[in-house]
């Protein structure tokens, strides 16, 4: 049985199915590229040649071996140039300008700057200048003696007399003997028993009225025998020496009976806690507060001291 005859055949199936450029336009574009690329290949190569090689200088230092090798660095130019103005070159060229001037998007090296520009991630912040951290020290000293006279040399021993008297905290003046007259510099010894001692060192102010005003102050353990121009021994008092000089250079004029206030607010050094951290004994250095910031006083009730630890102070 002869087989069956096959469906005919639509025109759509029987035409060849080209969906690119003939292949003689998509050969000459390819020779093109391979020219162009090649042409670069060689101009790139010319970036190796030294600069002293193409521009020698006027004088004749080069011998007849620089010569020689000049020879062949210009041979190669030369050869480049050749092939630069050669037909197929050329006809590369045009085709190359063609195509730019009738689609001149996506050419170069800009559309690749730009992406990168675009997604190059935001740039930081500028960094800040620097601040200080430990703003301005509030004041130390109470504000009732704010307004009191200027202690004069002569005012002194009833000065201490009246203290004495009033409060539990004693104040001694050093190394005077019976019948001689006070004389500037003055040496102070204030105590709180069990707890601390500082000397106080006292002197005439530099203006007319001559008042007496706290030149340094030095604090001790209860029960050390030290000189008194030295420092103590224990870290709690060599901190409190440096929180008293930060108080002076503060307020170098500040009236005697304020600073004796201030000393007189030491009285529970080490059972007093931080206003900050809640803690008697700091978590560095293991120390009790030092600092003492007198807090505004309301209108019903007296001035009150807030307590710190040197590195709380300013948190």
């Amino acid at each position: 049985m002869p087989p069956p005859p096959l469906p005919p055949q639509t025109p759509s199936e029987t035409a060849p199915t080209a969906t690119g450029p003939p292949l003689s336009t998509l050969h000459t574009l390819q020779n093109h590229i391979q020219t162009l690329s090649d042409l670069n290949n060689r101009l790139q190569a010319l970036r190796h040649i030294p600069a002293l090689l193409l521009r020698p200088p006027a004088t004749e230092v080069h011998a007849l071996p620089q010569a020689a090798r000049l020879r062949h660095e210009f041979q190669e130019v030369q050869e480049i140039a050749e092939s630069v103005r050669s037909e197929h070159v050329q006809e590369a060229l045009q085709a190359a300008r063609k195509s730019e001037i009738a689609d001149p998007t996506s050419l170069g090296s800009g559309l690749r700057r730009e992406n990168l520009k675009r997604r190059r991630p935001p740039s930081p912040e500028s960094p800040q200048p620097y601040r200080p951290t430990e703003p301005r020290s509030n004041s130390s000293l109470t504000h009732e003696h704010a307004d009191a006279l200027p202690m004069r040399l002569d005012g002194l021993p009833v000065f201490v007399r009246d203290h004495n008297k009033s409060s539990p905290h004693k104040l001694h003046v050093v190394a005077l003997k019976r019948g001689r007259p006070l004389e500037c510099p003055v040496v102070l010894r204030f105590v709180i028993q069990d707890v601390l001692t500082v000397y106080l060192k006292l002197d005439r102010s530099g203006t007319e009225e001559q008042n007496l005003v706290v030149e340094s102050a030095t604090a001790f353990g209860p029960r050390e025998q030290k000189p008194v121009h030295s420092q103590s021994d224990y870290t709690v008092y060599q901190q409190l020496s440096q929180e008293l000089a930060k108080v002076l250079r503060a307020e170098p004029w500040a009236p005697l009976r304020g600073f004796v206030s201030l000393l007189s607010a030491y009285e529970n050094l080490f059972t007093e806690p931080c206003s900050v951290c809640g803690r008697v004994l700091s978590a560095d250095v293991h120390t009790p507060p030092v600092v003492r910031v007198l807090r505004a006083p309301r209108p019903d009730s007296r001035s009150e001291w807030d307590v710190h630890h040197t590195a709380c102070k300013w948190q």
